[in-house]
């Protein structure tokens, strides 16, 4: 999956040590109100899946994630940008809009949410850029420099994520829609042309099977 600055792709094993070190420091701090110590092993074989973000140079700049909640098609989504660098750059917002289209377009969700302390402003711009809906204020979620930290929910329906992709003009399609119409027209020229072959070799597979 690639978008006009960055790209998703599996993690590979040194991504998870390089994850590690960053939920284990500020980026921590930013998403859980304090830094995880956590090992490699512990991020690759846990309840929770990541992607690596790749910005378009090839240097690798942070992760989005998600896990499955109580019901189908039900996620909770996460993102973080370990360079700091490239925290106020919008490869944020990019990163998680491609993870959107992973998680409506191929996962068939229907509900996805995410949470963020209120002291995060990187979410906060995201929440009021529109891509997804505030649901509520949880309050006194994050516990973050000696003091306790509401936080806001946000979640996307599926006719919301396809309403943006019309709105923002995306092209989430793996398989472009030309090349769909030709495969279609291929086989129906088929079916034209050879109805019985085809009836009797779908016969045959119901009998078979």
């Amino acid at each position: 999956m690639k978008g006009d600055y960055v790209s998703l792709r599996r993690m590979k094993d040194d991504d998870f040590d390089l994850l590690a070190d960053w939920i284990g420091g500020r980026v921590g701090s930013y998403g859980a109100g304090s830094p995880t110590f956590v090992t490699p092993e512990q991020l690759r074989h846990g309840f929770v899946t990541f992607l690596m973000v790749v910005r378009n140079d090839g240097e690798r700049i942070g992760v989005v994630s998600w896990r499955q909640l109580a019901y189908e098609g039900s996620y909770e989504l996460g993102v973080a940008i370990g360079d700091e660098e490239a925290w106020t750059d919008g490869y944020g917002v990019e990163a998680v809009l491609l993870l959107l289209q992973y998680i409506f377009h191929a996962r068939n969700a229907h509900r996805v949410e995410m949470v963020a302390g209120l002291y995060n402003r990187q979410p906060m711009r995201m929440v009021t850029q529109g891509i997804m809906v505030l649901e509520g204020v949880l309050r006194d979620y994050f516990f973050l420099d000696g003091e306790y930290h509401d936080a806001a929910m946000f979640s996307m329906l599926r006719e919301d994520y396809y309403k943006l992709v019309q709105e923002l003009e995306l092209t989430p399609d793996t398989v472009p829609e030309a090349e769909k119409l030709e495969a279609r027209k291929v086989f129906q020229e088929y079916v034209t042309n050879k109805p019985q072959s085809y009836l009797s070799q779908l016969a045959n597979r119901v009998v078979e099977g």
